[in-house]
């Protein structure tokens, strides 16, 4: 039999394997909300780098932990971009709206000082139910069901010098348990986070 007759006819078979119909669940994106605003002053320059995450947050999705250590991830719900990125740059705007500073997320070559950013926890809670998963059971969220976040934060000189260091945690009420809901009450903790850093930036001067 001629071989290219073979090929043909494997080819055929073959590509009754094959399902192109098959429809993908649709997937939601979210960000950080956080104002854009214009500078007022020039110096000092904040530089902002990429903030540092608890293991289980470091992907792409949308990850809800409590503080019971239950943990739900939605394939359908993504962050628009790595949430290192997003956090360290929501801080960098709120501080610009704050001070009228330039907040920037790259190492500039002016001279300027360092905001380091570690999330230690960025959570759903349920005061009055120790020890029961926020999770356990679909539907709405109880009155006090609350989004935890916690930010340790350094200010440092480009040299490394210290200039201040403080842990912080805020909380804010979920309405409902979705994905952008607790996206919209982490925003609005990241924002009172950063009104409280920025409170110390002004009496800052950097030094090389």
């Amino acid at each position: 039999m001629n071989p290219r007759f073979i090929l043909l006819g494997l080819s055929a078979l073959l590509s009754g394997c094959i399902i192109f119909d098959k429809k993908s669940e649709a997937v939601t994106f979210h960000q950080l909300v956080a104002p854009a605003a214009a500078t007022t002053r020039a110096t000092p320059i904040l530089y902002v780098p990429r903030a540092i995450l608890p293991a289980a947050l470091r992907r792409p999705n949308i990850v809800i932990l409590d503080d019971n250590g239950w943990v739900r991830v939605d394939d359908a719900h993504r962050w628009v971009a790595p949430l290192d990125r997003a956090v360290a740059e929501a801080v960098a705007r709120h501080l610009t709206a704050q001070t009228g500073l330039p907040a920037v997320c790259q190492a500039p070559a002016e001279d300027h000082l360092v905001l380091l950013v570690t999330v230690d926890k960025m959570e759903a809670f349920e005061p009055t139910a120790a020890g029961r998963s926020l999770f356990a059971l679909p539907g709405t969220a109880a009155n006090n069901d609350t989004a935890i976040m916690q930010v340790s934060y350094r200010l440092e000189t480009a040299a490394g010098t210290l200039l201040s260091g403080h842990t912080l945690t805020r909380s804010h009420p979920l309405k409902d348990r979705s994905p952008a809901e607790f996206v919209l009450s982490q925003s609005a903790n990241l924002a009172a986070i950063s009104a409280d850093i920025a409170k110390l930036i002004p009496n800052a001067s950097p030094t090389k």
